[in-house]
């Protein structure tokens, strides 16, 4: 056997990587519920057998790593734009700015991650998209703190923001509003809860 015929062994980090980036290509092109173990293990270059060595539940389990990656890109990108030493209503301006633009940029982000995935009653998958809210109401909570308040007020305020701010994103993203529009009356709706 010559050194060009012996099979490399990948790391199985990046093996996991490699499989976690098709699944994410493939849930973004034709949406979670479209997709099987076939059309992932077909994309990453790999057999089922290894997508589910490396993901025992399947399909779920690649949709969890899948939307903990998006969320975790937008959560950096919310936690650079919230970051700004400004007021609190600038800071919120900036962070909504970052997560429209995030959405605008990967559209089949938003339709993967809180529109699409509750048809395919998963629970496991369900669970992940509640989760992908939390380090979000983070972001939105955190600034709304610092205008003082009581948990309660800060959790219902920061909610109806990041209601609002979702809600907003899908009518943009389907065409219904202009994105700057959107984006804009988001804001106000935002500074007015700051406000209060």
């Amino acid at each position: 056997m010559t050194s060009e015929s012996k099979q490399i062994r990948r790391d199985p980090d990046a093996r996991r990587a490699e499989i976690v980036d098709a699944a994410r290509t493939v849930f973004l092109e034709r949406g979670y519920a479209e997709i099987g173990l076939a059309e992932v293990a077909t994309a990453g270059a790999v057999s089922r057998p290894l997508v589910y060595r490396y993901f025992p539940q399947g399909r779920p389990d690649l949709f969890v790593a899948v939307a903990e990656g998006l969320v975790a890109e937008l959560h950096e990108r919310l936690r650079h734009a919230a970051s700004a030493p400004f007021s609190s209503a600038k800071r919120m301006e900036h962070l909504l700015a970052a997560l429209f633009a995030f959405f605008t940029e990967n559209p089949d982000a938003y339709r993967v991650l809180f529109h699409e995935v509750w048809a395919a009653r998963d629970d496991a998958v369900a669970a992940a998209v509640v989760a992908a809210r939390a380090p979000l109401a983070t972001e939105v909570a955190d600034i709304v703190a610092a205008g003082g308040g009581s948990a309660d007020e800060v959790l219902l305020v920061s909610t109806g923001i990041l209601g609002c701010a979702l809600a907003n994103i899908e009518l943009a993203l389907a065409g219904t509003v202009d994105p700057e529009a959107a984006w804009r009356v988001t804001c106000a709706f935002a500074a007015g809860q700051l406000e209060r």
